[in-house]
């Protein structure tokens, strides 16, 4: 097995990713036995993707280390899906690294020896026109906001969550909602919707936006999305709403609609912005469809 560490140095504040190098080499000189070793400083957007593609040519089995944020982990994904021969690690060196957060608590992905000794398990990806999604894919005010954050992290000491922060309240006095035609596909019944809609989710993980619990009951391995549709509300419910909504605590709620399925086709009228994983673009009509255990992820050993 080959160990490649994908490095991002634009993730998260400081360059965290690369103060993992020394930490690489000294594992590996002490541990020659645990195989061959290699890592990649990422040089621009989407590097971390054409990386990944590269390092997975071939049939030899190889672990790809993303290190940086959910993005990244994004980007290795995108770049290597479909090889029997890859493997995926993440070392969180971002400033959300939501994907993990859905884990079992005391696993360190922090630790080059837990990584290397963690074995992999199949998990769930989300195809949002043909986009390769772990996490969460929205759109709506959360898409919205993912969009603007990229402007507000450029300000120095504003981390993910701040930057969430301001993004939303930037985004609240715009004009909120979308109207937006749904149809779900739960595998013996075909459901269809029509509405304005604040928040549209399919997700195969809980947290995004780092630390909001927008699909508190997803599994990463129960070959299901998770789809959440919440009515566009008044700004006053908003305000009470958000609290509960990163807490998890919002599906009860008579606005929130709550469905577990196969795929969702989404149609608007004009182009709407869709967030898979941070990484936002357009479009008009956008599937999601869940791929059953279609990636490897390592889970770090406990030691």
């Amino acid at each position: 097995m080959k160990h490649i560490f994908i490095l991002n140095p634009a993730a998260g504040k400081h360059k965290k990713a690369l103060d993992l190098i020394p930490h690489i080499e000294e594992y590996f000189q002490e541990n020659p036995g645990d195989g061959d070793y290699e890592y990649y400083i990422t040089k621009c957007p989407n590097d971390a993707e054409h990386a990944a593609k590269s390092f997975s040519e071939g049939d030899s089995p190889v672990r790809l280390y993303a290190c940086g944020g959910d993005g990244t982990l994004a980007e290795v994904l995108n770049g290597s899906f479909g090889r029997d021969n890859v493997e995926i690690g993440f070392f969180p060196c971002g400033s959300a690294n939501d994907y993990i957060k859905s884990m079992n608590a005391g696993l360190d992905f922090s630790s080059v020896k837990a990584q290397v000794a963690g074995a992999p398990v199949a998990v769930d990806v989300i195809d949002c026109n043909g986009c390769k999604s772990l996490n969460i894919c929205c759109i709506g005010l959360d898409a919205d906001v993912a969009d603007k954050m990229a402007y507000f992290k450029r300000y120095p000491l504003v981390t993910g969550p701040m930057a969430y922060n301001l993004a939303l309240a930037y985004m609240f006095f715009h004009k909120l909602g979308k109207k937006l035609n749904i149809r779900i596909e739960t595998g013996g019944e075909t459901l269809d919707f029509s509405g304005e809609y604040i928040l549209t989710l399919a997700a195969n993980g809980q947290y995004y936006g780092g630390g909001y619990r927008g699909a508190p009951q997803a599994v990463f391995d129960d070959g299901l999305l998770d789809i959440v549709l919440i009515d566009t509300v008044s700004r006053l419910k908003i305000l009470n709403f958000v609290s509960r909504y990163k807490r998890g605590e919002h599906l009860d709620l008579p606005f929130v609609h709550v469905f577990k399925g196969n795929k969702m086709t989404v149609v608007s009228d004009k182009p709407v912005v869709i967030c898979a994983d941070g990484e936002c673009f357009s479009d008009r009509e956008i599937t999601f469809e869940i791929l059953p255990l279609s990636a490897k992820f390592v889970l770090p050993r406990i030691v």
